[in-house]
């Protein structure tokens, strides 16, 4: 039977340096195979990028995936909590509804608002301690 995972004994083959540069090549195909699957939302996210930006809002793009789902994940990548909420606020304001929100109960509980605009859906983790920051349409 074959198998497509290396031995043991050539994976030991390998020096050190030779190993992690392997699986940082990986990593990076990888990252890259995932940047190809998001193309078209990211093309349509791009629209909004001027207004999230003079917003004073800077996303993580080191982060941004979709985990194989249908919304771009989006993070502020900063320990900011009202960041979070001023995104959520920017995307609403330039025509985005909340399709669906989860609260995540619990002592670092957060809510999740998944925000959508025709074919671009995105979701966004606000921490409970920036709720009020939020401009939800009551």
């Amino acid at each position: 039977m074959k198998t497509t995972r290396k031995s043991a004994t050539s994976a030991q083959a390998l020096s050190l340096p030779q190993r992690l540069q392997a699986v940082e090549l990986e990593r990076h195909a990888g990252r890259l195979a995932n940047i190809k699957r998001m193309h078209a939302r990211l093309m349509l996210l791009d629209a909004f990028m001027p207004v999230i930006e003079s917003a004073g809002v800077r996303l993580s793009l080191h982060e941004m995936t979709d985990w194989g789902g249908k919304h771009l994940s989006l993070t502020v990548g900063v320990l900011n909590r009202s960041l979070e909420a001023k995104l959520v606020n920017v995307l609403l304001a330039n025509g985005m509804k909340v399709e669906e929100r989860k609260d995540w109960p619990g002592e670092f509980g957060h809510s999740t608002f998944y925000l959508k605009k025709g074919r671009l859906r995105v979701s966004v983790m606000v921490d409970r301690r920036a709720m009020h920051l939020l401009e939800l349409a009551k």
